[in-house]
């Protein structure tokens, strides 16, 4: 029962963080199962580790800018939008944020 209700106080504060200029340009939720938990775990963890390219919870993670001032800010931009696409069951998802011409994208395959 608490981790429940500390799971479901951490996708309202991740959905509560999404940037107006943030979106899902791919979300694939049929590509295999996945641990949801993990997956979770994954994000939290990723907001700190810039870990492009490295494996958890079963996937592929990736993050990377192009003249975007900083990868935490896009975390912050992407987060609750990748909380909702684990949610959902996604095994493939990206975010991209924009900042001007500044962009950044993130997720998982």
């Amino acid at each position: 029962m608490k981790f429940t209700a500390a799971f479901v106080a951490l996708a309202a504060f991740a959905v509560s963080q999404v940037s107006a200029n943030a979106s899902i340009v791919r979300q694939y939720n049929a590509l295999g199962a996945t641990d949801q938990g993990a997956l979770h775990t994954c994000l939290d963890n990723y907001r700190w580790d810039n870990w492009d390219g490295q494996d958890c919870g079963g996937r592929g993670w990736f993050k990377g800018s192009h003249k975007y001032k900083s990868p935490t800010d896009c975390y912050d931009a992407c987060a609750g939008l990748l909380v909702q696409a684990i949610n959902q069951g996604a095994s493939d998802v990206e975010c991209d944020d924009f900042e001007g011409s500044a962009r950044c994208w993130m997720g998982f395959h």
